[in-house]
């Protein structure tokens, strides 16, 4: 039996965790003095939802509150569509945009959900719900820093919000929410999180002016093979200086857990899914690849042992936060006036990925066009490689490892003939790929130990136009550990033993070396066992504890600001918050 216990226990599992419902806060907490919005703290033997992630700052100002759906009942597997128009007595341009929604389940028996807010085909949120039990009804907040979007906000749109749920005499948790865009008027104290000057020499007040959604139909689109793509014909503004591409890729169904896959040839043997341990998110332009996006591994609430969840799920588990693509180096062939195709796949896709993806275009509004030329598109062909260890015995035994990496580097480079003279554009972008996997497979055991690193190093340079050059560097990180270890006792009984370690980072500054700039990690830690007698019917669990370590640093713009937040769990309830007053993510050598 694979590790997949989702698609093989959750029937088991479900209607059986048992817990104490107490509420949660819900009420936006602001630290004004620091500009950060820091969640309220969990309580000490909560077992409703508790995260230590940081929420969205908002302005100390009077904002216009739209409302795009209110109380919405998600018990039918259909989009709930809803209308916006901008809010009259809050015209644009604003200093900043806030999607704050909060939902609410009853208690009972349900599975987690993928849930998500498209906008004029954009998605506003996506993310998944928690898990209710016999007596535990989760209550949570998601809110997200759409002011990139404001072009699109600025005009009515439809949009929909949607949690495909069913409801019937064996699932019934019903799930309520409620959506709002705050609208914060040009003029007030700007966003605490959000970056003032970028690599491109653009203002901190500078926007996006348009915004391509890819999507359609106000929803995701659905990849089931790698050939399948989101795509979408543009015809750009002539006048562009600046393209960034978000995508969100979920994982589902039988890619729900791709780290957990193996190549095809060891499928029967491992017991798993096919397509390897490996997945990338692949952009086309024109039929040309031009870059790469990683793919987070995510662990919904459902996700292996659904104990290992409450209260803190993973990590963006409620909500996924999106990658972006610096395409600018492109602008200068995407302004001639000429419709191009934008397109997104995902590598080793096995069915499927929930795909959504906007390009977020800057223009110089004072001339009509903008000359250039793109001068390099270096972008390998993925080819990972895979290296298998393995050693069959009697009775059908296996042990041994399997190991898929990959290591590319791409480049992008151009430049545009600006009014103030030329400036160059060059991203660099160094992914770094291995997926470890170790087996013990026979007749009473079945252990797999995965352990997986996932980093992407990108460095930004711009240079010209009458302004320094500015060189900005990244790195994203998104490694992941899961032990999976079934066994069979001698009564006969199964015991499986599960412990995941997440660990989310990144940093964002003007050099590797550098203690200015922006960083952010985010720990989840957490092992449960789970006891089944030998016909597989659920007998309890034990031994569960868990914790999130979160942290939030950014020196360079103002005076320091750091939040550091420590949530200990044991037994499915919050056992200890540890606020911290030093953070220590800004030391330059380590991001090496």
């Amino acid at each position: 039996m694979r590790m997949q216990l989702k698609s093989a226990l959750r029937s088991v599992l479900l209607g059986m965790l048992a817990a104490l419902a107490l509420p949660l806060a819900t009420a936006l907490a602001r630290d004004g003095g620091r500009g950060l919005n820091i969640p309220p703290k969990p309580l000490i033997g909560q077992q409703n939802v508790a995260s230590a992630d940081l929420l969205v700052s908002h302005p100390p100002t009077e904002p216009c509150i739209v409302t795009l759906f209110q109380s919405d009942t998600f018990n039918v597997y259909a989009p709930l569509p809803f209308t916006y128009s901008p809010p009259a007595n809050c015209p644009g341009p604003w200093a900043k945009v806030v999607f704050v929604a909060h939902f609410n389940e009853n208690s009972g028996v349900q599975y987690d959900r993928s849930a998500y807010v498209f906008l004029g085909n954009a998605a506003l949120y996506f993310g998944t719900t928690p898990e209710p039990s016999s007596s535990v009804a989760p209550v949570w907040t998601v809110e997200r820093d759409v002011t990139d979007f404001s072009a699109l906000l600025a005009q009515p749109q439809s949009g929909a919000a949607t949690i495909f749920n069913i409801v019937n005499s064996t699932y019934t948790g019903v799930i309520h929410g409620s959506g709002y865009l705050y609208f914060y008027p040009a003029g007030g104290r700007e966003d605490g999180e959000r970056q003032g000057a970028s690599a491109h020499g653009r203002d901190r007040s500078a926007r996006p002016s348009a915004v391509y959604p890819l999507n359609s139909g106000n929803q995701p689109t659905y990849l089931d093979t790698p050939a399948q793509q989101l795509a979408q014909q543009i015809t750009f503004p002539t006048n562009m200086t600046r393209i960034d591409l978000e995508i969100t890729a979920q994982s589902q169904i039988g890619d729900e857990f791709w780290y957990t896959c193996v190549p095809n040839q060891y499928v029967q043997e491992l017991q798993s899914c096919g397509n390897s341990g490996y997945r990338q998110v692949v952009v086309q332009v024109d039929g040309r690849t031009v870059a790469y996006a990683p793919v987070s591994p995510w662990i919904y609430t459902g996700g292996i042992d659904p104990f290992l969840w409450q209260p803190t799920p993973g990590v963006q588990t409620l909500n996924f936060t999106p990658y972006r693509v610096d395409l600018t180096p492109l602008a200068a062939e995407l302004d001639n006036g000429k419709p191009h195709t934008v397109a997104v796949s995902v590598y080793n896709d096995g069915n499927y990925f929930s795909v959504a993806a906007t390009l977020l275009v800057y223009q110089d509004t004072h001339v009509r066009a903008i000359s250039g030329a793109v001068t390099d598109i270096d972008v390998p062909a993925l080819a990972p490689t895979v290296t298998a260890n393995l050693a069959s015995g009697a009775g059908g035994s296996v042990s041994g490892s399997v190991t898929v990496s990959s290591a590319v580097r791409t480049r992008l480079a151009g430049y545009l003939e600006l009014p103030d003279g030329l400036r160059s554009t060059a991203v660099e972008q160094n992914f770094q790929f291995a997926n470890a996997q170790n087996y013990t497979i026979n007749n009473s055991v079945y252990d797999q130990q995965i352990a997986l690193t996932s980093a992407v190093h990108t460095v930004t340079q711009v240079s010209g136009a009458g302004r320094e050059a500015r060189r900005r560097v990244s790195t994203w990180r998104f490694p992941l550990a899961v032990n999976y270890d079934q066994v069979q006792q001698a009564n006969g009984d199964y015991a499986i033993t599960t412990s995941v370690r997440q660990h989310f980072s990144t940093r964002t500054g003007p050099a590797w070396d550098s203690d200015a700039g922006r960083a952010l990690s985010d720990r989840v830690r957490a092992i449960d066992t789970l006891q089944f007698d030998s016909g597989f019917n659920f007998l309890g669990h034990s031994g569960m504890s868990g914790s999130q370590r979160y942290e939030f640093e950014r020196r360079g713009e103002g005076a320091p600001e750091c939040y550091v937040r420590t949530i200990v769990n044991s037994a499915n309830a919050v056992s200890a918050v540890l606020d911290g007053e030093h953070c220590d993510l800004l030391g330059g050598a380590r991001w090496h």
